[in-house]
């Protein structure tokens, strides 16, 4: 608690600037800049009766990773976004990563090329090479999603991460347990049977329901991105729709059955679909013929293997609740005895 909680202040005060960063930048271009905020920063977009240019004399990938390189030797090119290739302002986004130095946002950071004439159009966004409100407004992102220091402190942040998610379920639960004793104390000495308040009880089914509801539209979403690829027209909104109606789904559920059952069941659900993850990853192996996207690197495997170890993680947690919801006292929030809906 001590180390995650500083960690997850970080966390908040950074995701407001990130999140809302664009609705600040309108609101400075309606009181400062007159509306002028996007002309200011124009770079012109060429002729627009420029003909059409054909993609056929592009230059090489390797030659438009040779022109993002040579701005700097430590940048680590991972992918390349094509825009407008056939247009007057045709641009390949080259995409790395820099240890050295943090990236504006969670893919990295990138230097714009132009793909016919290997020309650099624009390195406002590389690592190490941002202006001064660039690099201000860019170590926000960077703090928020740890894309500074390499591998080190991506781990790190995993860790913090994956404790602080655990202080705040373990801390709900141990809130929601420690006015279970206060009220069999009052109850007690006014000789009065203990019973949970509806606001305690309420407590006690939104943790579980926003917490695991959380846990399992994230595992469908990745599940989902092998399942959907190619299938489906707009993927993005596919994944928001999984796990938006997973996530409210939950919560309706522990509100509906109380916290104790539906904790159980949530807690196999989110084995279940975590073990998807590995499972649909072997499947695609098994059977090519399904045009699943799967891949030997060990960084796709070390995303199978976290997910086997946390479906597992779950399952023993989904036994030792129904232990507690089976055995546990009578009045507390916790025990199938006492388990009402909110």
């Amino acid at each position: 608690g001590i180390v995650s909680l500083p960690f997850h202040f970080v966390m908040a005060l950074t995701a407001v600037v990130f999140a809302y960063h664009d609705g600040f930048y309108y609101i400075q271009d309606k009181l400062i800049h007159d509306g002028k905020w996007a002309t200011a920063f124009s770079r012109g977009s060429g002729p627009s009766s420029a003909p059409p240019r054909d993609p056929v004399d592009m230059l090489p990938p390797a030659e438009l990773l040779a022109s993002a390189q040579a701005l700097s030797p430590t940048f680590e090119p991972t992918s390349l976004q094509y825009l407008n290739v056939t247009g007057s302002r045709a641009t390949v986004r080259v995409w790395g990563h820099d240890a050295t130095a943090h990236s504006p946002r969670f893919m990295g950071g990138f230097v714009a090329v132009d793909p016919y004439s290997g020309k650099v159009m624009n390195a406002d966004f590389l690592p190490g090479h941002q202006s001064a409100p660039n690099a201000v407004v860019g170590s926000f992102f960077a703090l928020h999603f740890g894309t500074y220091g390499g591998t080190p402190v991506q781990w790190i942040y995993f860790i913090l991460g994956v404790a602080g998610a655990w202080l705040f379920y373990g801390g709900n639960l141990l809130w929601v347990e420690t006015r279970r004793i206060k009220a069999a104390r009052e109850g007690e000495a006014a000789g009065i049977p203990p019973e949970q308040r509806r606001d305690v009880r309420g407590m006690a089914a939104a943790t579980v329901g926003v917490c695991l509801g959380a846990v399992c539209g994230i595992s469908l979403t990745i599940v989902a991105a092998k399942w959907l690829h190619g299938r489906v027209g707009d993927l993005d909104a596919w994944h928001q729709i999984l796990y938006y109606a997973v996530f409210f789904g939950a919560i309706a559920w522990a509100f509906r059955v109380g916290a104790a059952r539906s904790a159980v069941h949530l807690l196999w659900l989110a084995a279940a679909l975590t073990f998807a993850i590995p499972a649909t990853s072997l499947l695609a192996w098994l059977l090519p013929s399904l045009g699943m996207w799967a891949h030997g690197s060990a960084a796709t495997l070390g995303v199978d293997a976290t997910a086997l170890a946390g479906g597992l993680g779950f399952a023993w947690m989904a036994r030792a609740t129904r232990q507690r919801v089976l055995n546990g006292p009578a009045d507390s929030v916790w025990s199938a005895r006492c388990n009402k809906s909110v």
